[in-house]
């Protein structure tokens, strides 16, 4: 039976949008598709969600790679509050599940610092909602590595097999179900909700 629902938060409940960040800053079609391979698609994005080196340092390693366009980096990094939106349905799906008995929790690869800022920015009007969150910034775990699975069970006292895991990215999913948990890849909220719902019946 299931008793817990386990968000991931990016392109979930809410929209990574560094797209659409790059367009609103009106950057180059060239300088975007840079950014896409030297700063979101970049190792180094990777090891900022893992936490083990410091944001200073990270950020260091952007502005070298990016010499050329440092400018315009620097742009989007002062502008990186606005790397994300809430979807309007978040709130609401999250409100309907607890209302049915469920716990929620999130799971989540996601920087520190960028936690915090989006926290404060009020970024994630959900969390107040969730009985508990890991964030793989604070922990220095990530997905789909299982160890963060098995942190999020061991710090709620929860059971693998009482678990659903929705997750935009396949192989976070199937490092779930590894584990014995329900998952869902996220495709779009109408097929999550439809799939959650067979799941709890």
């Amino acid at each position: 039976m299931i008793k817990n629902v386990v968000f991931d938060i990016g392109n979930v409940l809410v929209d990574f949008r560094w797209r659409a960040l790059m367009e609103d800053l009106q950057l180059p079609e060239e300088t975007q598709k840079i950014f896409e391979k030297t700063v979101f698609g970049s190792p180094w994005w990777g090891e900022l969600d893992h936490g083990i080196y410091e944001e200073a340092e990270i950020l260091q390693h952007f502005r070298e790679d990016n010499q050329d366009h440092l400018d315009a980096f620097n742009r989007v990094w002062d502008n990186r509050d606005k790397l994300v939106e809430p979807y309007a349905y978040a709130v609401q799906w999250i409100e309907r599940l607890k209302q049915a008995g469920l716990k929620v929790y999130l799971l989540s690869n996601y920087p520190r610092e960028i936690f915090a800022l989006h926290t404060e920015c009020g970024c994630f009007p959900f969390l107040e909602q969730v009985d508990g969150k890991v964030v793989s910034g604070f922990v220095k775990m990530v997905k789909p590595n299982a160890d963060i699975y098995e942190h999020l069970l061991g710090e709620y006292g929860l059971r693998s097999e009482e678990c659903v895991f929705i997750d935009d990215r396949e192989e976070n999913v199937e490092a779930a179900r590894a584990l014995g948990m329900k998952g869902i890849v996220f495709e779009s909220y109408d097929q999550a909700c439809e799939t959650l719902n067979k799941l709890l019946v």
